[in-house]
């Protein structure tokens, strides 16, 4: 049995309405999106775990995980909440940082920070603050955080794409992830969910390395902003939709 206390946790699956097949995109240099998640997660310096669902359309990530020398894990396709505890469960996590599959350009310095925040801090879950730059950091939480959720939402077939609510009704102890000043921008996108950010990664690769350090990538941004005008009008979209799952959850 294997025991991780601490673990990064890549989310991913292949079925998305918005752009299908994004993660398995080709980014750079035959490097595709799933890649440079991977890729990143690990400068967090936590075991890696690629975790997607049990759908046919999904096989693809085993042989990625084995390729890159990570851990893998097939669990609920709608509800991540549970694939997240089940994953929990397997692997015997204390504590994780959950990492979207959309996110590129995650801020592994953040991510690292985050976990140390939550296991010194008296509470269920590290969140990401409204004004951080999009697809920074998503969250990290501790086993009995996620047992909470778990425990209002176990069915395999809800869909749990968006937990913002459930995590209000499970009624966790949060606090949000301490940030620089730098990591703090509410104009700069760095998530893959429409065409135009298939287009903003990709030119954003051809000019820093996939393993730039959060920081410098948006100092880069800065002074490209024709780069960062690519994408960033669908942030309205992107938080729209956001907000539309929210208000369906009873």
């Amino acid at each position: 049995m294997i025991n991780f206390t601490d673990a990064a946790i890549v989310t991913v699956r292949n079925t998305s309405s918005r752009l299908p097949g994004k993660s398995i995109m080709n980014i750079k240099n035959n490097l595709r999106a799933i890649d440079i998640v991977i890729e990143r997660a690990k400068q967090t310096g936590f075991p890696v775990i690629l975790a997607t669902s049990t759908s046919e359309t999904d096989n693809i990530f085993e042989s990625i995980a084995k390729q890159h020398e990570i851990e893998f894990f097939r669990g609920a396709l709608l509800n991540k909440i549970k694939r997240w505890y089940d994953c929990f469960t397997k692997f015997n996590i204390e504590n994780a940082l959950l990492l979207d599959g959309d996110d590129l350009c995650h801020n592994y310095n953040i991510g690292g920070r985050a976990l140390n925040q939550l296991k010194t801090s008296n509470v269920d879950m590290i969140l990401n603050p409204p004004n951080i730059v999009t697809g920074f950091f998503t969250y990290a939480i501790k086993k009995s955080g996620m047992k909470k959720m778990y425990d209002i939402v176990n069915d395999e077939n809800e869909n749990t794409d968006v937990i913002t609510r459930f995590i209000e009704k499970a009624n966790l102890i949060t606090e949000f992830v301490k940030l620089n000043d730098i990591e703090c921008n509410e104009n700069i996108r760095l998530t893959l969910d429409y065409e135009e950010d298939l287009q903003f990664f990709r030119k954003l690769y051809e000019n820093v390395d996939i393993l730039e350090n959060g920081s410098n990538v948006i100092k880069f941004l800065l002074k490209n902003k024709e780069i960062l005008n690519i994408n960033f009008h669908r942030q309205k979209d992107f938080l729209e939709n956001q907000a539309k799952f929210n208000e369906g959850i009873k």
